[in-house]
Protein backbone atom coordinates (compact mmCIF):
# COMPACT_ATOMS: atom_id res chain seq x y z
CA UNK A 1 0.00 0.00 0.00
CA UNK A 2 0.90 3.40 -0.75
CA UNK A 3 1.49 5.88 1.89
CA UNK A 4 0.40 9.54 1.15
CA UNK A 5 2.61 12.43 0.11
CA UNK A 6 1.92 14.52 3.23
CA UNK A 7 2.79 11.85 5.60
CA UNK A 8 6.60 11.51 6.15
CA UNK A 9 8.48 8.33 5.46
CA UNK A 10 11.23 9.26 8.52
CA UNK A 11 10.99 10.48 11.55
CA UNK A 12 14.41 11.85 11.83
CA UNK A 13 14.98 15.65 11.58
CA UNK A 14 16.71 16.74 8.60
CA UNK A 15 19.81 18.73 9.75
CA UNK A 16 19.08 21.48 6.84
CA UNK A 17 16.23 23.08 8.63
CA UNK A 18 18.19 23.75 12.17
CA UNK A 19 21.00 25.57 9.74
CA UNK A 20 18.18 27.30 8.14
CA UNK A 21 16.82 28.87 11.74
CA UNK A 22 20.07 29.09 13.28
CA UNK A 23 21.20 31.88 10.04
CA UNK A 24 17.52 33.35 10.18
CA UNK A 25 18.32 34.23 14.25
CA UNK A 26 21.97 36.17 13.24
CA UNK A 27 20.13 37.44 10.02
CA UNK A 28 17.60 39.13 12.36
CA UNK A 29 20.75 40.06 15.01
CA UNK A 30 22.52 41.35 12.57
CA UNK A 31 19.97 43.32 11.06
CA UNK A 32 18.56 45.08 15.09
CA UNK A 33 22.55 46.03 15.35
CA UNK A 34 22.22 47.87 12.10
CA UNK A 35 18.95 49.74 12.89
CA UNK A 36 20.50 50.73 16.15
CA UNK A 37 23.40 52.14 14.90
CA UNK A 38 21.58 53.78 12.02
CA UNK A 39 19.17 55.39 14.89
CA UNK A 40 22.21 56.47 16.90
CA UNK A 41 24.04 58.44 13.73
CA UNK A 42 20.75 59.99 12.47
CA UNK A 43 20.36 60.99 16.39
CA UNK A 44 23.69 62.15 16.43
CA UNK A 45 23.79 64.53 12.94
CA UNK A 46 21.08 65.70 14.17
CA UNK A 47 22.58 66.96 17.33
CA UNK A 48 25.57 68.46 15.85
CA UNK A 49 23.34 70.46 13.30
CA UNK A 50 21.25 71.69 16.13
CA UNK A 51 24.10 73.02 17.95
CA UNK A 52 25.96 74.40 14.85
CA UNK A 53 23.46 76.59 14.18
CA UNK A 54 23.28 77.51 17.78
CA UNK A 55 27.07 78.39 17.36
CA UNK A 56 26.54 80.18 14.32
CA UNK A 57 23.86 82.47 15.70
CA UNK A 58 25.86 83.29 19.05
CA UNK A 59 28.95 84.21 16.44
CA UNK A 60 26.72 86.41 13.93
CA UNK A 61 25.12 88.17 17.48
CA UNK A 62 29.20 88.63 19.04
CA UNK A 63 29.87 89.91 15.15
CA UNK A 64 27.26 92.14 15.32
CA UNK A 65 28.29 93.51 18.71
CA UNK A 66 31.79 93.80 17.36
CA UNK A 67 30.60 96.13 14.81
CA UNK A 68 29.09 98.23 16.82
CA UNK A 69 31.33 98.54 19.25
CA UNK A 70 33.62 99.68 16.43
CA UNK A 71 31.46 101.93 15.37
CA UNK A 72 31.30 103.53 18.14
CA UNK A 73 35.10 104.02 18.53
CA UNK A 74 36.52 107.93 18.24
CA UNK A 75 38.86 108.01 15.42
CA UNK A 76 40.77 110.82 17.59
CA UNK A 77 40.67 109.12 20.90
CA UNK A 78 42.54 106.40 19.28
CA UNK A 79 45.31 108.91 17.67
CA UNK A 80 45.66 110.03 21.08
CA UNK A 81 46.26 106.79 23.02
CA UNK A 82 48.34 105.82 20.06
CA UNK A 83 51.04 109.38 20.98
CA UNK A 84 50.47 108.37 24.65
CA UNK A 85 51.75 104.92 24.11
CA UNK A 86 54.55 106.12 21.62
CA UNK A 87 55.41 108.96 24.00
CA UNK A 88 55.74 106.38 27.60
CA UNK A 89 58.00 104.03 25.32
CA UNK A 90 60.28 106.75 24.65
CA UNK A 91 60.48 107.79 27.97
CA UNK A 92 60.68 104.43 29.19
CA UNK A 93 63.90 103.76 26.60
CA UNK A 94 65.44 107.49 27.96
CA UNK A 95 65.04 106.17 31.73
CA UNK A 96 66.04 102.55 30.91
CA UNK A 97 69.51 104.26 29.35
CA UNK A 98 69.60 107.39 31.71
CA UNK A 99 72.53 106.82 34.12
CA UNK A 100 72.00 107.57 37.96
CA UNK A 101 74.77 108.12 40.34
CA UNK A 102 73.47 108.41 43.42
CA UNK A 103 73.05 104.81 44.36
CA UNK A 104 76.82 104.63 43.64
CA UNK A 105 77.40 107.62 46.05
CA UNK A 106 75.28 105.90 48.41
CA UNK A 107 76.82 102.29 48.60
CA UNK A 108 80.40 104.38 48.92
CA UNK A 109 79.31 106.08 52.02
CA UNK A 110 77.48 102.73 53.44
CA UNK A 111 80.28 100.29 52.56
CA UNK A 112 83.61 102.78 52.95
CA UNK A 113 85.06 103.04 56.50
CA UNK A 114 84.88 106.49 57.57
CA UNK A 115 89.06 106.79 57.61
CA UNK A 116 89.23 106.18 53.72
CA UNK A 117 88.28 108.51 51.44
CA UNK A 118 88.73 110.24 47.98
CA UNK A 119 90.85 113.04 46.77
CA UNK A 120 89.20 112.92 43.30
CA UNK A 121 87.32 110.18 41.01
CA UNK A 122 86.46 109.83 37.20
CA UNK A 123 83.49 107.75 36.11
CA UNK A 124 83.42 106.67 32.24
CA UNK A 125 80.71 104.72 30.46
CA UNK A 126 82.31 102.60 27.98
CA UNK A 127 80.44 101.69 24.93
CA UNK A 128 79.39 98.27 26.00
CA UNK A 129 77.42 100.17 28.63
CA UNK A 130 79.70 99.02 31.39
CA UNK A 131 80.50 101.93 33.97
CA UNK A 132 84.16 102.44 34.61
CA UNK A 133 85.76 104.12 38.02
CA UNK A 134 89.31 105.75 38.74
CA UNK A 135 89.49 107.60 41.51
CA UNK A 136 92.68 108.36 43.45
CA UNK A 137 92.33 108.44 47.83
CA UNK A 138 94.11 108.24 51.09
CA UNK A 139 93.54 105.75 53.68
CA UNK A 140 94.33 106.58 57.71
CA UNK A 141 96.48 102.96 57.68
CA UNK A 142 97.24 100.05 55.23
CA UNK A 143 94.83 98.02 57.62
CA UNK A 144 91.90 100.61 56.82
CA UNK A 145 92.87 100.10 53.04
CA UNK A 146 92.73 95.90 53.57
CA UNK A 147 88.81 96.75 54.94
CA UNK A 148 87.83 98.87 52.08
CA UNK A 149 88.86 96.22 49.80
CA UNK A 150 87.20 93.69 52.11
CA UNK A 151 84.16 95.61 51.92
CA UNK A 152 83.82 96.01 48.42
CA UNK A 153 84.38 92.59 48.11
CA UNK A 154 81.57 91.72 50.47
CA UNK A 155 79.45 94.14 48.82
CA UNK A 156 80.14 92.57 45.21
CA UNK A 157 78.51 96.00 43.74
CA UNK A 158 82.03 97.40 43.42
CA UNK A 159 83.52 94.85 40.71
CA UNK A 160 87.43 94.27 39.56
CA UNK A 161 87.97 97.07 42.03
CA UNK A 162 91.87 96.67 42.13
CA UNK A 163 93.98 99.22 44.70
CA UNK A 164 97.45 100.20 42.98
CA UNK A 165 99.86 103.06 43.38
CA UNK A 166 100.01 102.60 47.05
CA UNK A 167 102.69 104.65 48.93
CA UNK A 168 102.89 106.67 52.53
CA UNK A 169 101.86 110.34 52.07
CA UNK A 170 102.66 111.94 55.24
CA UNK A 171 100.23 110.81 58.23
CA UNK A 172 98.17 108.70 55.55
CA UNK A 173 97.97 106.08 53.18
CA UNK A 174 97.82 107.38 49.24
CA UNK A 175 96.20 105.00 46.42
CA UNK A 176 94.77 104.85 43.03
CA UNK A 177 91.44 102.48 43.13
CA UNK A 178 89.83 101.35 39.53
CA UNK A 179 86.49 99.38 39.55
CA UNK A 180 83.76 98.69 37.33
CA UNK A 181 80.59 99.74 38.77
CA UNK A 182 77.17 96.94 38.76
CA UNK A 183 74.54 98.20 36.60
CA UNK A 184 72.16 98.45 39.63
CA UNK A 185 74.42 101.29 40.70
CA UNK A 186 73.81 103.50 38.35
CA UNK A 187 70.46 102.33 36.91
CA UNK A 188 67.80 105.30 37.52
CA UNK A 189 65.24 104.37 39.77
CA UNK A 190 62.05 106.01 40.25
CA UNK A 191 62.29 107.89 43.48
CA UNK A 192 59.27 107.04 46.40
CA UNK A 193 56.51 109.35 46.38
CA UNK A 194 55.46 110.78 49.98
CA UNK A 195 52.21 108.21 50.30
CA UNK A 196 53.96 105.66 49.12
CA UNK A 197 56.72 106.23 51.75
CA UNK A 198 53.95 106.91 54.36
CA UNK A 199 51.69 103.58 53.69
CA UNK A 200 55.12 101.57 54.21
CA UNK A 201 55.62 103.66 57.54
CA UNK A 202 52.28 102.50 58.35
CA UNK A 203 52.60 98.91 57.75
CA UNK A 204 55.82 98.63 59.26
CA UNK A 205 54.12 100.21 62.24
CA UNK A 206 51.13 98.49 62.24
CA UNK A 207 53.42 95.31 62.02
CA UNK A 208 55.63 96.24 65.10
CA UNK A 209 52.81 97.35 67.23
CA UNK A 210 51.07 93.50 66.33
CA UNK A 211 54.29 91.99 67.59
CA UNK A 212 54.48 93.56 70.73
CA UNK A 213 50.77 93.17 71.24
CA UNK A 214 51.23 89.23 70.75
CA UNK A 215 54.34 89.51 73.21
CA UNK A 216 53.76 88.14 76.31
Amino acid sequence: MALPLTVPTSFVPHPGAASVRRRSDLSGAFAFFGYGILGFVLILGIGVFIYSNILAAQQASKDTELNNAVANIDPSTVVDFVHLRDRLSSGEKLLGAHVALSNFFSALNVVMPSNVGFTNMHLVETDAGRVTVEANGLAKSFNALAATSDAFAKDGRIKDAIFSGIKVQGNAVGFTLSATLDPSLVAFVVPITTSTATTSTAKVSTTTTSTATSTP
